[in-house]
Parts: structure tokens; C-alpha cells; sequence
């Protein structure tokens, strides 16, 4: 009898373990993201320019896309837009600073500079007119903390397409918002920069896995990390406090460099190129990129 009491209090002690366990694990942290605008100067331009219908397009797009680029970081859990919104508008009206109550974090985008427009050179000896659509996007983007309303990150993000095409005649300007081309390629653009830069300013990349010459990186085919890539491996050493602000940082100390070989919907693995100590947990960054596909 006494046998039984013991093994079912060695039962409840590992469920109760277990749970705590489990209620210790890291979790995602919960995201807000406001809908994104364009700064007041930067519409009034659109439209006497005669092109705010590419603006609101992009606007459209761009919102869309972030929510869709952060999600799949697989960081995050996302407030529903719709909650995000009327959080906002609420603490706007009252005049409080903003307050989400449900969420760890706060991404907010305004649109700072937008242009499309068309570019052309002729082309005596053909006697054409070569034409290039051109449309640039700027954005700010800013993580704020909810619990110290302290700002994490803010960031500005600059990004342009052009799409060439041989016409006949001799325009020389023109304005157009036929092609829905550029448009999309320039928010996705945009939209995996500033889901890239939410994770690492949170989440910043690591090493989970090291086997032989291999390392395996917390980051998936939908983060912006690419096959050819070079990252920089460091370890966080001493804490440091700055003088002048008494802000505490961990020192980053190099111990490698890795290039990406293969990226899957799961994670990334990249070849050690340098080791003088590379370890699980260690933190990556990018150190050298390599280019994008441009649209043709």
C-alpha cells in the first residue's frame, strides 16, 4: 500500500514538473501592427502629381504584405488587424499615448517618400524612344515596447524597381499607373525588409544546431535570409552599461563567419568558413548580401 502512495506521488510530482516546465517555455512574443499611412506631405504630392491611385495601391499592398512577411518570421503571434485599428483609434481619442494591452510589441509604418514616374533616352540610330517605368518607396518603420512604451528599433527602408520597354515615338516624360508589376514587386520588397528587421531587432538570429562544418540558423525560406549569403557568428560576452545613459548591452564577441547553402521552410544551414569558438545559441549576422533579382 505504502508502494502504491509512492509511485503516485512520484507520478504527481512529474506531471507537476512537467507543467511547469512547459509553462516556463519560451513563447512568441504578440505583435501589433497599426495600419500603415503616408505622411501627410507625401499624399498632398501624389496627388497633384496625378498619381495617388499608384500610392493607395501600394498602400493596399504594403499592408497586406507586412502582416503576411512578420507572420511567417514564425516569431510572432499577430493581433488581428481589425483589434490593432481600433486600439489605436481609441487611445488616439483619449489622448493617451498608445496602449495594447494584448500585445508585447507595437510596428508602426509611415510612408515618407514615394515617386513613379517614367524615364526616357532616345535612341537616335533606331529612332526610338527607349522608356523605363521607375517607382521608389520610402518607409519608416518603428517597434515600440508596450510595457516601458520605449522605442526598440526605428528603422528607414529605401526601395526602388525600374521595368524598361522600347516604344517608338519621341515621349519624353510621362506618368503612368498601367502596369501592376513594379507596384507588387517594390511592396514585397519592402514588406520582407521591414519583417526582417522586426525579428532581428526582437529576435535576433542564432545558431541552433552545429554538426561538423555545418551550422543550422533559426531562420526560414520567408525571413529574407538567401543561398550565398555570408553571415558574421558572435558570442555575447560581459554586460556593458553606457556611461552616459546607463543603457545595458551584452558585448558581441566574433567567432566565425558561415555562408548559406540551403534555406527551407523550416530553417537555414550554412558552411563554416571561419571558427575560433562558433557554439549553439551564438548570434549571426548578416555581414555580406547578395543581390536580388531585379524585375525586368
Amino acid at each position: 500500500m505504502k508502494l502504491l502512495k509512492i509511485i503516485s506521488l512520484l507520478a504527481l510530482g512529474a506531471v507537476f514538473t512537467g507543467s511547469v516546465i512547459a509553462q516556463e517555455a519560451p513563447a512568441k512574443k504578440k505583435l501589433a501592427v497599426t495600419k500603415i499611412a503616408p505622411t501627410e506631405s507625401v499624399k498632398a504630392r501624389m496627388a497633384k502629381q496625378g498619381v495617388g491611385l499608384s500610392l493607395s495601391s501600394v498602400l493596399d499592398a504594403l499592408d497586406s504584405q507586412v502582416y503576411d512577411r512578420v507572420l511567417n518570421t514564425k516569431r510572432f503571434e499577430i493581433l488581428e488587424r481589425s483589434d490593432a485599428d481600433a486600439l489605436a483609434k481609441e487611445t488616439q481619442a483619449a489622448g493617451n499615448a498608445m496602449q495594447f494591452q494584448q500585445a508585447d510589441y507595437i510596428l508602426t509604418i509611415r510612408v515618407d517618400g514615394f515617386n513613379d514616374r517614367m524615364e526616357t533616352r532616345t535612341l537616335a540610330a533606331l529612332g526610338k524612344t527607349v522608356t523605363a517605368r521607375v517607382i521608389e518607396l520610402s518607409a519608416v518603420a518603428k517597434i515600440t515596447e508596450v510595457a516601458t512604451q520605449r522605442a526598440v528599433a526605428s528603422t528607414n527602408f529605401q526601395v526602388s524597381r525600374r521595368q524598361a520597354d522600347q516604344l517608338s515615338g519621341n515621349t519624353t516624360e510621362k506618368v503612368g499607373e498601367s502596369s501592376d508589376v513594379l507596384l507588387t514587386d517594390i511592396t514585397r520588397e519592402m514588406a520582407q525588409k521591414i519583417a526582417s528587421r522586426v525579428a532581428d531587432a526582437i529576435f535576433p538570429a542564432r545558431v541552433i544546431g552545429k554538426r561538423d562544418k555545418v551550422v543550422t540558423i533559426n531562420r526560414n525560406d520567408t525571413s529574407g535570409i538567401k543561398v550565398g549569403q555570408i553571415w558574421e557568428v558572435f558570442t555575447l560576452g560581459d554586460e556593458l552599461v553606457d556611461p552616459d545613459t546607463g543603457d545595458k548591452t551584452r558585448e558581441e564577441i566574433s567567432v566565425g563567419t558561415v555562408k548559406v547553402a540551403r534555406v527551407t521552410p523550416q530553417n537555414s544551414q550554412a558552411d563554416i568558413l571561419t571558427d575560433t569558438g562558433i557554439d549553439r545559441l551564438a548570434i549571426v549576422r548578416l555581414k555580406e548580401d547578395v543581390p536580388d533579382q531585379a524585375a525586368e
